[in-house]
């Protein structure tokens, strides 16, 4: 029976993995790049109804208190408002399995600011894990043709940036008596809410709303974002971070075969060297038991 469990799990973290990949050609597929804050109306607004929905099956619908709402305004805006509407507008000016690669780097970006705050004891595996994922980084940013500043993956770098910043606090400020999909039903609502304020000072009318609904990428796009969350938690539930971390290994060579697919873009010689520097880079920093304190926000 184990051997079983552990065969499924495997499975599904190459599904995660693929799916992952997938989300970010078909946000560059969607070509949002115009206005960002209005796909993002449409999209969160199905991923929270998917999300409540769980969460009414399974009777684990809570209160909002105050202490939780300020909790889910700060990492919605990390883990939504923020990496998504920089998905969007850099997604169709670069390649997907770039984009793929910018966002595998999360890892680095989170050691870096865990130093910053001094969250976390220094150790000479660590400093070259990180240093080996800027290299990467690195070869990303300076690896056009003619020598110049990519400067689309340079504003993409605030992706990982982003997502840095929402797993350290989450992992710091973590409510108590709340599970996985209750966090992300919580902050999915609260990006919503405030995607929904920025559009009205911006004028969005409601056509540009409702133009995504006509869109079948849109709707592929809704799916597997969910499906991706769903399958995150649910291994994270059953096999823990350090299992998930694996899937890191998995997404960057999903993402270019992803681009091939559906875009034809092809595997060059710096996306294979800031691959193995980025691979190295989880390699190091992913094998290390690192732990943040949890000081409950409620």
């Amino acid at each position: 029976m184990n051997v079983i469990s552990k065969y499924k799990s495997t499975i599904l973290l190459f599904v995660l993995s693929s799916l992952w990949a997938l989300h970010f050609s078909l946000v560059k597929l969607v070509e949002a790049d115009n206005n960002p804050f209005s796909i993002l109306v449409p999209l969160l607004l199905i991923l929270c109804f998917l999300f409540y929905l769980v969460l009414k099956i399974n009777n684990q619908i809570f209160k909002f208190t105050l202490r939780k709402s300020i909790f889910f305004i700060i990492a919605g805006i990390f883990a939504y408002v923020i990496p998504l509407y920089v998905e969007f507008l850099v997604a169709p000016k670069i390649d997907s399995g770039i984009l793929v690669l910018i966002v595998s780097s999360v890892p680095v970006f989170t050691l870096l600011i865990v130093w910053l705050f001094r969250l976390l004891s220094i150790n000479l595996r660590l400093i070259l894990g990180t240093l080996s994922g800027l290299v990467g980084v690195s070869f990303i940013i300076f690896g056009n043709s003619d020598n110049t500043l990519n400067i689309w993956a340079i504003l993409a770098l605030i992706v990982p940036l982003s997502y840095s910043f929402d797993a350290i606090f989450m992992e710091k400020f973590w409510p108590q008596k709340l599970n996985t999909f209750q966090v992300a039903f919580g902050e999915c609502l609260a990006s919503l809410i405030l995607i929904i304020f920025f559009n009205f000072i911006m004028g969005t009318s409601i056509e540009e709303y409702t133009y995504w609904f006509k869109l079948e990428s849109f709707w592929w796009l809704s799916i597997v974002t969910f499906i991706e969350i769903a399958l995150f938690f649910y291994l994270l539930k059953h096999n823990g971070a350090v299992f998930i971390n694996l899937g890191s290994y998995l997404v960057m060579p999903a993402g270019f075969i992803w681009g091939f697919i559906i875009f034809g873009e092809m595997f060059t010689v710096v996306k294979f060297i800031s691959t193995l520097f980025i691979i190295g880079s989880i390699f190091l920093i992913g094998s290390q038991d690192y732990k943040i304190k949890n000081t409950p926000i409620e």
